[in-house]
């Protein structure tokens, strides 16, 4: 591609203005001297009339030490405008005071223009042409992609690793979901309640679709919470929580695990802390990595049951186990406390939109595929989809909560 001609040059006569170089340290000239031994100089180093070296200078040490006497070079003034345009885009992303979106821009740009000259031309090359491992062109080039395709979360990072974080985040998330064919076909179909009267533990036995890579459970904690405020919690959408029936819809978790769970997903599992150890260790039985330290929501209004109004407190914080299968990442950090006052629209324990939304930023996007097996109010469901999730599904054995949920669903209302 070059128009420029190649001339040999002796190597004593180039010269390094070293205030101008960006480049002030060296990295693998061993491995280099090894490649220029085996396979002669590919790439001619540039220089100006006067000897100046322009591009190329671990070529040029690399040569010295094999104690090459000459050259193959092309000077500067010889060149084309697409080929000074690549040769500044080299030493751009040689640059250390360039911000990391313009040094991305810097590869993407030139891996672009090295295409557009030479189709056969690939990202290996590019890497080293510039002097950088593949891995790293690599991400820089689907960064810069990020960047001009508008990612907000990519653009506002405050630096490139955080950058380059959440891309290969995407990137893994995208390759363990292969959701893209139900995506497609879900765009154009008529919008469906994605909820179900169903008992979890039946409709998991005959379960052949597509496997869900996100699980929000909130079984009945089996602390007998109907039976708090003196049989009180019936008049706000009460509902069986005995021992039993918790452990049971554990059971049935577990027996789900091949058919229902993706080998690559995330759980969150509210819980009563009476049993931790013990839920803890069921989860882990089934496969799942538990974080050691629960999501927590603190009632800011400071409602919570009253179990024991003569030896014990107030509880106003409830506990969620976070835990993964496969080695899933998280989209983002975010607090493991949010506060956000109760809400009781159908049943006595849901739990609020705008709290599950804040901690589903870790979980839930575009490539997400979200089950709530025992769905109560669906403000899951309902917090799954503000996030973007491709597919929801919640579960609800009791008739007259699945018809208030269904009712509250289509009616949308406030996510807060």
């Amino acid at each position: 591609m070059t128009s420029g001609r190649f001339e040999t040059f002796p190597i004593e006569n180039i010269w390094v203005n070293r205030e101008t170089r960006q480049r002030k340290e060296l990295s693998n000239i061993t491995e280099l001297a090894e490649s220029l031994k085996r396979t002669g100089l590919i790439n001619p180093v540039t220089i100006n009339k006067n000897g100046e070296l322009i591009t190329g200078e671990r070529r040029w040490t690399a040569a010295k030490s094999l104690g090459w006497t000459s050259i193959s070079v092309q000077f500067v003034e010889d060149l084309s405008e697409l080929e000074l345009q690549l040769i500044e885009l080299e030493e751009n992303t040689r640059r250390v005071d360039l911000p990391w979106q313009d040094a991305c821009a810097a590869v993407a740009k030139y891996d672009a223009l090295r295409r557009q000259a030479n189709p056969e031309w690939t990202q290996i090359e590019t890497s080293k042409a510039l002097g950088i491992s593949q891995s790293d062109a690599s991400i820089k080039i689907q960064v810069a992609k990020e960047l001009e395709a508008g990612n907000e979360r990519v653009a506002e990072a405050p630096r490139f690793t955080v950058a380059r974080g959440i891309v290969e985040r995407n990137n893994e998330r995208q390759r363990t979901s292969k959701i893209e064919a139900i995506t497609a076909a879900q765009k154009g179909e008529a919008k469906e309640v994605p909820l179900l009267n169903v008992d979890f533990s039946e409709w998991s036995k005959s379960y052949a679709g597509p496997k869900f890579n996100f699980i929000h459970c909130d079984f009945p904690y089996g602390v007998g919470a109907d039976n708090h405020a003196q049989g009180a919690a019936a008049s706000f959408g009460g509902y069986a929580d005995s021992e039993d029936t918790y452990w049971q819809l554990i059971e049935c978790l577990r027996h789900s695990m091949d058919n229902v769970v993706a080998e690559s997903a995330h759980l969150m599992f509210w819980f009563a802390m009476d049993y931790y150890t013990e839920t803890v260790l069921a989860l882990n039985h089934m496969g799942w990595k538990v974080q050691p330290h629960p999501l927590i929501w603190h009632k800011s209004d400071n409602m919570g049951i009253l179990p024991d109004p003569k030896r014990g407190p107030r509880r106003i914080y409830e506990t969620c186990l976070m835990a993964s299968r496969g080695d899933r990442q998280i989209i983002r950090a975010v607090s493991n406390v949010q506060s956000h006052p109760t809400t009781k629209t159908i049943h006595m324990s849901e739990k609020p939109v705008g709290m599950l939304t804040k901690f589903m930023e870790m979980f839930v996007d575009e490539y997400s595929i979200v089950l709530d097996p025992t769905c109560g109010s669906a403000n899951a469901i309902r917090a799954a989809e503000s996030r973007g999730a491709a597919k929801v599904l919640g579960l609800e054995i009791n008739t007259e909560f699945y018809n208030l949920a269904k009712a509250a669903y289509n009616s949308g209302g406030d996510l807060d």
